[in-house]
């Protein structure tokens, strides 16, 4: 009931994300040769608009001496330029197509993971295409349309007004139930268990630092939830550890989701553990970086369908990796490795020399009395790592902490000093998002 009210609602307003999931949904199936083809197509129409319309890449091209109409293959695409954040900035009204007036637009930000947010514009059709794809990724996961999804998210806009009568009757027939990703304590983490035990079958989704927090207090509090189908997380990095709590806590599988504001569905995970981009949305390239860990690459993303204000090959500030398989679902998305981290997560430490995040995770994931941590680098030698202790922390935890330092200095890694803060609470960003990794020095 609830899955055909909200299509009829969708029919009324206007809205098209039904009718872009219908499409997404049919392409999925379709083989690796004509999803690619369908993709490049999607690319070149972009190109051409952009060449058109926005001054920033008419230039681009100018300097480049190539016209898009020249651009055949992913190798001629990979010749062009790529766009920072800090171009983005200092170009920001020459970004803007001129078929679109700004007045008229979406303004929009990064959630500032990485420092100061990225303030960019978007067309509403973004938000329709954004939502439908939401709603694929869920589906590939084992949601079905009309069960509750509950949305612990960081968006200030969704909680800034207090709700009207009408407001209160849209939200009860809504699939999604937005819960606060700034404001949780104990006593809130009650109230969520109360709302999820009465509804239905009902799915999870959000940042994975919050929903491992709610899951500790899960399973502290010895609570059974269910009627929850699965977890999905987004937004931020989905670690070993937090995996583990939220297997425990709501006994389901746990699913990630790969996607930004500025870059929103790029890849979502299947229910048989594949990690497929959504060719339809995301054009994704893994370009080598001679600083990047092992064999991970630096991942460059062109959103196929932002055409108010384009961004191309534009690094995202992740590390990835591609697999060249096919997943066991039989969907035709192409598949990627996204447990590398963010090309923001390492410390320029003496001499130069890089200390890699996922290094410094490795020294924590296991201690089972960590709530959740936070390392932040002070200068090229001393990092804090910031720990919140769960119930089950004993000594046994401590001396493994304790022994960090050592295990660092055992290691051919650049010379560090940690020291070790045991807090109740840290910073978020201005998006809700927690900060594995902070640094204070300028790279």
């Amino acid at each position: 009931m609830r899955s055909l009210v909200q299509r009829f609602a969708a029919r009324v307003q206007g809205s098209r994300r039904y009718a872009y999931l219908m499409e997404y949904e049919a392409l999925q199936w379709r083989s690796r040769e004509e999803l690619e083809a369908d993709q490049f197509g999607r690319l070149r129409a972009l190109l051409r608009h952009a060449f058109e319309t926005v001054p920033f890449y008419r230039e681009m091209f100018r300097e480049a001496g190539v016209h898009p109409d020249e651009i055949k293959s992913r190798a001629d695409y990979a010749k062009l330029p790529c766009l920072t954040k800090d171009i983005i900035k200092r170009n920001r009204n020459a970004l803007i197509s001129s078929r679109f007036d700004v007045n008229v637009l979406r303004g929009n930000s990064t959630g500032g993971s990485t420092g100061e947010p990225l303030q960019f514009f978007q067309e509403m059709d973004v938000y329709e295409q954004m939502c439908a794809n939401l709603m694929l990724s869920l589906k590939m996961a084992g949601w079905r349309e009309g069960e509750r999804v509950f949305s612990i998210w960081g968006n200030p806009k969704d909680f800034s007004k207090k709700k009207s009568l009408l407001g209160k009757i849209k939200e009860s027939l809504a699939t999604t139930v937005i819960l606060n990703a700034y404001k949780y304590n104990e006593d809130i983490f009650n109230s969520w268990i109360a709302e999820i035990q009465r509804s239905g079958n009902a799915f999870i989704y959000g940042y994975p630092s919050v929903i491992s927090g709610f899951a500790h207090h899960i399973v502290n509090k010895n609570v059974r939830l269910n009627n929850v189908k699965g977890i999905q997380t987004s937004a931020e990095q989905l670690l070993d550890d937090q995996r583990s709590i939220l297997d425990k806590a709501f006994q389901c599988k746990v699913y990630d989701q790969y996607g930004s504001r500025e870059c929103p569905g790029i890849a979502s995970e299947c229910a048989h553990g594949g990690m497929h981009l959504l060719t339809h949305s995301s054009y994704v390239e893994f370009v080598d970086d001679p600083e990047a860990p092992g064999e991970a690459k630096k991942v460059v993303v062109t959103p196929l369908n932002s055409y108010a204000m384009p961004f191309l090959r534009y690094e995202i500030g992740d590390y990835a990796q591609p697999v060249n398989s096919v997943c066991a679902c039989g969907r035709g998305f192409p598949l990627m490795r996204m447990n590398i981290g963010r090309l923001y997560d390492r410390f320029v430490c003496e001499g130069g020399h890089i200390l890699h995040g996922t290094l410094l995770v490795r020294q924590v994931a296991g201690i089972r009395g960590i709530k959740n941590f936070q390392f932040h680098q002070r200068d090229l030698v001393n990092i804090d790592l910031n720990i919140i202790r769960s119930t089950a922390f004993d000594e046994a935890d401590r001396g493994k902490i304790e022994a960090i330092n050592a295990n660092l200095s055992a290691l051919p890694v650049p010379r560090v000093v940690m020291r070790v803060n045991y807090v109740e609470s840290f910073p978020q960003t201005v998006g809700g998002k927690h900060r594995i990794f902070i640094s204070d020095v300028r790279p």
